[in-house]
């Protein structure tokens, strides 16, 4: 083989290699051209505190440590008056129901102003506060306490219609009427929303210490008042004006109420049928001689 032969040989060698790196490297750029842009990374959310109650509170509540927290909300879901401090919101007044996990606004809340917990602030707006006097039996009991659900009990006298069977059918008489006593529900599952009480503080019998006397025995301060020394006044009951108009009619024409306590859980509406003297006949079978 001769030198040219070899020189010529080397030279293809070279070019082939070089073709091969050629070929390579603009695979590559081509590649990479055509290949996607990676996904930029986003920038951390921006957040606000909130405080949000840990379960539902209805309106009037007063606001406890464990009822709210604070939680951390994309700034733009964040509305202007939230309050974002627990400390700010413990002890203060809930003026409207809040459900589980909705944030507390600054319009929500009001400050206690009196021993009553600012009454007007647990009225709804189609509400009216009414006082109700305590004059049944679980009164003088002292067992009512407020926020408890209970049922008003009635006796009333009124004159009804006498019915007479016409055709299959009863057909008041337009002239004649007589006197029945009714015992009914008036109304279900009302909340005491306050009570107006009494304290009745037992006597001091013992006498004052002389002055320059050791070892007599000094008075005493007044403990706190037990449940027998609590006298219930009152109820204040936040109501419909409708009830409440009802229950004023029922009382100023001569009533007769007990009040029945309930279950706090209780959501029963009972059907109760009024009790006269036809139900007694009916349901013991008292037979009337004449």
């Amino acid at each position: 083989m001769t030198r040219r032969v070899r020189i010529g040989i080397l030279i293809a060698i070279v070019g082939i290699g070089l073709a091969a790196v050629g070929f390579y490297t603009l695979n590559r750029i081509i590649r990479q051209t055509l290949a996607p842009l990676p996904a930029a990374t986003p920038p951390p959310p921006i957040t606000a505190k909130a405080v949000v109650v840990t379960h539902d509170l209805p309106l009037g509540s007063v606001v406890r440590s464990g009822d709210v927290k604070t939680v951390d909300v994309p700034v733009e879901l964040a509305p202007p008056g939230v309050i974002s401090d627990v400390e700010s919101v413990i002890g203060r007044i809930i003026k409207v129901r809040l459900v589980t996990g909705e944030m507390v606004m600054d319009h929500n809340l009001a400050n206690p102003t009196n021993v009553n917990s600012d009454l007007g602030f647990v009225i709804g707006d189609n509400q009216v506060l009414m006082a109700f006097p305590a004059g049944d039996l679980m009164s003088s009991l002292s067992i009512p306490q407020r926020g408890d659900l209970i049922d008003f009990f009635v006796t009333y006298e009124m004159a009804v219609a006498v019915g007479r069977e016409s055709g299959g059918e009863v057909v008041a008489s337009e002239s004649e009427t007589v006197s029945d006593q009714f015992t009914f529900d008036a109304m279900q599952r009302t909340e005491i929303t306050a009570m107006v009480v009494d304290i009745v503080q037992e006597e001091q019998r013992q006498a004052a210490p002389i002055p320059g006397v050791e070892g007599q025995e000094q008075p005493q301060a007044q403990p706190t008042p037990s449940p027998s020394q609590v006298t219930i006044r009152a109820y204040l009951l936040a109501l419909s004006p409708q009830d409440a108009l009802l229950l004023k009619h029922l009382k100023d024409t001569g009533a007769i109420f007990d009040l029945v306590l309930r279950s706090p859980t209780s959501t029963t509406l009972f059907e109760l049928p009024a009790i006269n003297r036809d139900y007694l006949l009916d349901r013991y079978g008292f037979v009337i001689l004449k």
